[in-house]
């Protein structure tokens, strides 16, 4: 059997690169496939209502069909009303934040309270702001639920740290607290 002795500085270094490696070891993470093949994305239709009601604008030609809609939607709401006008409409643009998210859930809550919330013909969102368009759009009434969500829930209850080395700088988290969460309910 063959020992091999490093020198000092030699035997630093590789405990270095050795550290290092199972520092960063966290930091490699399966390559994810898409849910649905990319040319079939735009197929998707939503249960319950008619194809066409998701718009995909990725160039000129989607916006204007999505401008052409809209104004059409405009004429029929007339003729459903039997108005030529249209009475003014609130519109809503939530964007995302992670946890900031809760800054949004505020500003809705404090916006009730103020009395100056108007009721939203429509709202959309991204990351966090999707998870927070839905409330906006049903309303007041749902202020209590959309507080609880963004203030009584912690990291903790939603994932764990699996760091093997605290001070590496690839964070890494299970999602073990969410499932055994709904698991009980």
């Amino acid at each position: 059997m063959r020992h091999v002795v490093l020198k000092p500085g030699r035997a630093a270094a590789a405990g270095v690169l050795l550290a290092a490696a199972v520092a960063f070891a966290g930091c490699a993470t399966a390559t994810r496939e898409h849910a649905v093949p990319f040319a079939l994305s735009t197929q998707a239709n939503v249960v319950g209502y008619p194809a066409g009601i998701r718009y995909f604008p990725r160039d000129a030609a989607h916006v204007q069909e999505f401008e052409r809609d809209f104004l059409a939607s405009n004429e029929r709401e007339k003729a459903a009303l039997h108005t030529d006008t249209l009475p003014p409409n609130a519109y809503l643009a939530i964007s995302g934040g992670g946890d900031n998210g809760a800054y949004g859930a505020g500003l809705l809550v404090g916006w009730t309270k103020a009395g100056t919330r108007p009721t939203f013909k429509l709202v959309t969102g991204v990351s966090t702001g999707a998870l927070i368009a839905p409330f906006a759009f049903l309303g007041p009434a749902y202020d209590e639920t959309l507080r609880r969500i963004y203030t009584g829930i912690s990291f903790g209850d939603v994932a764990t740290s699996r760091r093997s080395v605290d001070s590496s700088p690839c964070s890494t988290a299970t999602r073990w607290p969410t499932t055994r969460r709904c698991r009980s309910s």
